[in-house]
C-alpha cells in the first residue's frame, strides 16, 4: 500500500532518543533508547524480540524521575542491522496503558517543546 502523504495518527509524535527500560514477563530487563515518542506511545528497536500482545513494564526518561506504566506491544518488524553485519533487530511498536494522566501531560509536553525548538531552529 502506498502512503497518500496524510498523517493519519492520533497524536503528535517526536524522534528523540529518550533512555527507556522495558520489562517483559519471563525476560532480563531491556535497557534502549526510543526511535520516536508520542503520548500514545513509543517505537524502539530491539536485539530480542518481544511477542505481540504482550504486556511489558515500561519506565521511560524524559527527566531524572522516570515516567512508568504498562505498555502492550502492538507491532514487531524484524530487520538487518544496517551497521552490524549478521546482527538481527526487531523495531518495536509500544502502546501506553495504565498512564496516569500527569504522566500523559508531561509526555505531550516534552513532545511539543522538542518539535517546537526543531521548528525553531529551522526557521533560523
Amino acid at each position: 500500500m502506498k502512503w497518500d502523504g496524510v498523517n493519519k495518527r492520533r497524536f503528535l509524535r517526536t524522534k528523540y532518543p529518550f533512555t527507556v527500560h522495558i520489562q517483559a514477563p519471563e525476560k532480563e530487563a531491556i535497557s534502549a533508547y526510543t526511535e520516536d515518542l508520542s503520548e500514545g506511545g513509543l517505537k524502539v528497536t530491539l536485539k530480542a524480540r518481544l511477542d505481540v500482545s504482550s504486556l511489558v513494564g515500561l519506565e521511560i526518561f524524559l527527566e531524572q524521575e522516570p515516567v512508568k506504566c504498562r505498555s502492550k506491544v502492538i507491532w514487531v518488524k524484524e530487520r538487518s542491522s544496517e551497521y552490524l553485519e549478521g546482527v538481527i533487530l526487531y523495531d518495536t511498536g509500544l502502546e501506553f496503558f495504565q498512564l496516569s494522566s500527569a504522566d500523559k501531560t508531561a509526555i505531550r509536553e516534552k513532545v511539543k517543546e522538542i518539535e517546537a525548538s526543531r521548528a525553531e531552529n529551522e526557521n533560523v
